[in-house]
């Protein structure tokens, strides 16, 4: 008997490119707590989260500007169809999530187009997807990028430091001055006396 009649024929995973940006990424250990450059195996049924809490993230980011719990993927297949689609939530009550040009607010989902921006703070996430035949399984690959992926893409994006819903500025202070544009999320859990 061929052997080659034995063997299983392997299924193609989808896979989810995230192409990842910072503006301080080579000076902060920002992504130490993401598998980059190796694919992640994730199962269909398991949402993709990535914030600051391990616990409940699978990918976490080093920084206390990101959210404990900041965004959702999901994998769903559309009625009739055999590839993966996915959904994104935005997870953070703090940090507004903008999909394309489109901005989510706490819970709020939109469906991903095969290639998309997403921005949250100071962080661009390039996610493109690469269809596979998988219907149970899909994995996720993280790279970083030098430049902002809105600079490739010719899209602009302003510069001003990330504003809550106050519509101020957040800025913290060490020692009397400035030390960061970026806005600091408290937890939510902690009561403020």
């Amino acid at each position: 008997m061929n052997i080659n009649s034995k063997l299983e024929t392997e299924e193609l995973l989808t896979c989810l490119h995230i192409h990842i940006y910072h503006p301080n990424q080579a000076s902060r250990p920002l992504f130490q707590n993401l598998p980059l450059n190796q694919p992640y195996h994730m199962d269909a049924e398991d949402p993709l989260r990535l914030g600051r809490d391990g616990q409940t993230c699978i990918f976490v980011l080093n920084d206390t500007s990101v959210s404990r719990k900041q965004l959702s993927v999901q994998a769903y297949r559309k009625a009739g169809s055999h590839f993966l689609s996915f959904m994104i939530q935005n997870m953070s009550q703090k940090v507004k999530l903008v999909v394309g040009g489109s901005e989510l607010r706490y819970l709020e989902r939109a469906e991903l187009d095969d290639k998309v921006l997403l921005r949250f703070g100071r962080y661009e996430l390039l996610i493109w997807q690469e269809p596979g035949d998988s219907e149970h399984k899909y994995e996720v690959l993280f790279e970083t990028c030098n430049t902002p992926p809105s600079q490739e893409l010719g899209i602009d994006v302003p510069c001003n430091p990330p504003v809550m819903d106050t519509g101020f500025p957040l800025r913290s202070f060490e020692n009397g001055g400035p030390a960061s544009q970026e806005p600091l999320e408290s937890d939510e859990t902690v009561i403020l006396v």
